[in-house]
């Protein structure tokens, strides 16, 4: 039954328990609720941090006001944070997905087969025969879609300023620099293929990554941050173990588990492996359907970005102090170097180009006061907050970045943010979409000049 739920016949009711018959019961009686929004589409600008760039939400509203601003400027420099491209899952995750889809799959197909469930034939059928596309050796690896977000950036951005960028690759005019992570690297490479050419890009000498970096991934370097947020599973998921309890969640995954025609509820971990594979599958193969994301409906990706977001606030972002400030190094480079242009009157180098990952995007942004939610994300605020600016898929799909271009205006200077490559601005900092260095220049001076992150990580006590 395309669409719904496949009925029971009195022979088959006679076969199965009493807990499969009201599973089934549950799951036909309920059609609107669990089978019939197996047919809508998958929400793809929603899947958290596995979101592809190219599915992310812009916010494009701020142009008019942001040309306006900069008319008659000339862009002098530009500081470009980026994390990586799409990419293949981490080496846990690889083993987690493994470990529970393939079983997963044939039992799912079973439960079809004996009248439970409610998952469309074509669906089913790709469900049936799933294998999946990795392998170990893949792990952490750019994904080829993520080529073609970073080159898209790097493109974005030539176009964008054609007199910065749509010139010969000058070592002495751009920085760059990336993790020890391959995909950070790659992700370097196929940005400078989009903004120089394929010719150029063969050309140029790429650094060496070094650890520990404390401009790109200052938090692996911070054993306070280790041992207070990270590791710290008392507070840090607290709200998250917590919502897994709430309503919402159980009832997820109670329509998952009878949508794809289990006597039971499935395990979080099972739901979550369910949730990655196709959040994945859709990241890499935008131009078709994941069979995976046929066990959710709207209303289900929703509750699964919030169990996200739940994770990477505290982890990552407002939902812990200490986030911010360890972002400190990488913000008084951007100070330092747009103070040395703005002090010299001449670009030294006019692009800086750092490329990292969605823990180093969430700590600037929250370091910046960027999206600041008016409250803090909790396990029994979900209703509340289902309009948030601070969602995971906004603030840092695959590929997000955060730019900074420094302009002349005649005598004086302006400072344009933009975030997606969207003016963004900064408005816990000053009154337009741009900041006069006037006014951004003392913020960072007085929050980031100075960044002790020895002091701050209390390294000496770990040392």
């Amino acid at each position: 039954m395309k669409g719904g739920c496949m009925l029971l016949n009195s022979r088959m009711h006679q076969k199965l328990t009493i807990g499969a018959a009201l599973v089934s019961l549950l799951c036909c009686c309920s059609g609107s609720h669990i089978c019939d929004g197996v047919e809508d589409e998958t929400p793809v600008h929603h899947l958290s941090t596995k979101t592809s760039y190219f599915n992310a939400e812009k916010d494009e509203s701020y142009w008019e006001n942001f040309k306006k601003e900069v008319w008659g400027c000339a862009a002098q420099q530009m500081w470009l944070l980026n994390r990586h491209g799409t990419r293949y899952p981490t080496q846990n995750d690889i083993g987690s997905l493994m470990n529970t889809l393939p079983s997963m799959s044939q039992q799912i197909e079973a439960n079809h087969h004996q009248g439970r469930g409610c998952l469309r034939q074509e669906d089913l059928e790709q469900i049936s025969n799933w294998f999946p596309p990795y392998s170990s050796r893949d792990k952490e690896q750019l994904q080829e879609v993520g080529y073609d977000e970073l080159f898209s950036i790097g493109e974005y951005w030539r176009n964008m300023f054609p007199h910065l960028f749509n010139v010969t690759y000058d070592p002495a005019k751009f920085k760059v620099d990336y993790t020890v992570k391959n995909r950070t690297g790659q992700s370097a490479y196929h940005f400078f293929r989009g903004m120089f050419g394929e010719d150029a890009v063969g050309n140029i000498e790429f650094p060496q990554p070094y650890s520990p970096n404390f401009i790109l991934r200052f938090y692996k370097a911070c054993p306070r941050w280790l041992r207070e947020v990270y590791k710290n599973n008392e507070t840090t998921y607290k709200e998250r173990r917590l919502f897994v309890q709430t309503e919402e969640f159980q009832s997820m995954a109670h329509a998952v588990s009878a949508r794809l025609g289990f006597m039971h509820p499935l395990k979080p971990r099972e739901i979550v492996a369910i949730y990655d594979e196709c959040r994945y599958e859709t990241a890499w193969w935008p131009a078709r359907r994941s069979a995976w994301c046929s066990a959710f409906s709207p209303s289900d990706f929703e509750v699964m970005e919030y169990h996200q977001d739940l994770k990477y606030y505290y982890e990552d972002s407002y939902g812990h102090p200490l986030n911010s400030k360890t972002a400190c190094r990488t913000l008084a480079d951007l100070y330092t170097n747009m103070r040395m242009t703005v002090n010299n009157g001449v670009a030294k180098p006019q692009g800086i180009f750092y490329f990292a990952h969605d823990k180093t995007i969430f700590k600037v942004l929250a370091g910046l006061g960027l999206f600041r939610p008016p409250q803090h994300l909790k396990h029994n605020n979900f209703a509340e907050m289902r309009n948030r600016y601070w969602r995971t898929s906004f603030v840092s799909p695959f590929s997000a970045n955060v730019a900074f271009v420094l302009y002349r205006c005649g005598l004086e200077f302006k400072v344009g943010t933009f975030f997606q490559g969207q003016p963004t601005p900064l408005k816990e900092i000053c009154q337009g979409v741009t900041c006069r260095w006037e006014e951004i220049s003392p913020w960072l001076n007085e929050n980031y000049k100075t960044c002790d992150l020895s002091k701050l990580c209390m390294m000496h006590d770990e040392l």
